[in-house]
């Protein structure tokens, strides 16, 4: 079986939204994980990190407005050290989000519930793109619990910028490794790799089901970065994908 060579154990996941301060404060207090980091790209665009440990959750935060997501990906379930019973709560742009006790349904730190109309062809994509292996009713990939259900979409997944949640990071050692693998268990080609500054590689790909996974290779964790084409060269086509899902 294969697997992808994880450098950290968490699927990431990563949302985007047009209500940053809203947001803010519902994963800041409501759910209780403090912001990280904000990374600004533009006066109008930047990415917040919450902790996650051993990963971290992504808001790509926009100041214009955004329309709605249509994705797979249904529901963000957080374990809760302390916490008795389950409990449901739902965040500024409308994400299902249930927190846990330590080990309900296998959720020892996240788990995500994505609704395709393939339910087979996303568990092999699963199983012999990430090394998923069954678990409490899902299936498990590093921390990560992951339950798939059949579930038709209202319309065919959106391009990234849309609000929702919308992806899921993996955090590896080699992103164009990766990558390719993930194309061979199903997943097609969106975004080829490029480079951020000093900070990481980072590709992404549709599922076969068509939602989004990025994947990242962080220098910090897997070392020097090889000298490839960087994100700044290719702004325009980046912004296009972005917006309109054009595969660059």
């Amino acid at each position: 079986m294969a697997t992808i060579d994880l450098a950290r154990g968490l699927l990431d996941p990563g949302l985007f939204s047009d209500h940053e301060p809203e947001m803010r404060k519902f994963y800041e207090h409501e759910v209780g994980m403090p912001v990280i980091e904000r990374l600004p790209h533009s006066d109008t665009y930047a990415e917040v990190f919450f902790e996650l440990p051993p990963g971290k959750l992504k808001i790509q935060s926009f100041v214009d407005p955004l329309a709605p997501a249509v994705t797979g990906y249904r529901e963000l379930i957080l374990a809760q050290p302390g916490l008795d019973e389950p409990r449901v709560v739902e965040d500024p742009d409308g994400l299902r989000v249930h927190l846990v006790p330590v080990g309900h349904r296998g959720v020892t730190t996240a788990g995500y519930v994505v609704g395709v109309p393939d339910v087979d062809a996303q568990i092999k994509f699963f199983v012999e793109g990430m090394g998923a292996e069954e678990h409490e009713g899902g299936w498990r990939v590093g921390d990560t619990q992951l339950f798939v259900e059949e579930r038709a979409y209202d319309g065919e997944p959106t391009p990234p910028a849309r609000r929702g949640f919308i992806y899921l990071t993996t955090i590896v050692h080699d992103c164009a490794a990766t990558h390719a693998q993930l194309l061979k268990a199903g997943a097609t080609h969106s975004l080829r790799t490029l480079r951020l500054a000093d900070r990481c590689l980072f590709s992404w790909v549709r599922d076969p089901n068509g939602n989004w996974v990025e994947i990242v290779q962080y220098a910090e964790l897997s070392g020097p970065l090889p000298d490839i084409d960087r994100l700044d060269q290719h702004w325009d086509e980046v912004t296009e994908w972005r917006e309109n899902g054009t595969s660059f």
